[in-house]
């Protein structure tokens, strides 16, 4: 993937909202080009989200996310500052992520 993994992390009095914007074909493996040929699966098949260094979330992926993915979660107990990170897997074996620090709303 040429483009970068995009968070955004801000907090709002102890509660943290993240978004997260992941440039990736996500191909399911299911469609044809206009040839006729199937395309070649490829998609996310696991992301997990870090904070100050500890997972938080860790997801299993499959083919029914859409193409450019973007994730949203809340978090409780965050603070202006705190480290977060963002590492996914694809099923090709293609690796990304991205960090940033939480900042106010």
């Amino acid at each position: 993937m040429s483009e970068p993994t995009k968070i955004r992390a801000t907090v709002k009095g102890s509660d943290g909202e993240v978004r997260i914007l992941i440039p990736h074909v996500m191909e399911s493996g299911l469609r044809r080009d206009p040839s006729g040929q199937l395309l070649a699966a490829h998609y996310i098949t696991s992301l997990i989200l870090s904070l100050n260094g500890r997972p938080v979330i860790e997801s299993a992926l499959g083919t029914a996310v859409s193409a450019n993915p973007l994730f949203a979660f809340q978090l409780q107990g965050v603070k202006v500052g705190d480290k977060l990170s963002v590492a996914w897997l694809d099923s090709k074996g293609q690796k990304g992520g991205a960090e940033a620090s939480f900042s106010a709303a």
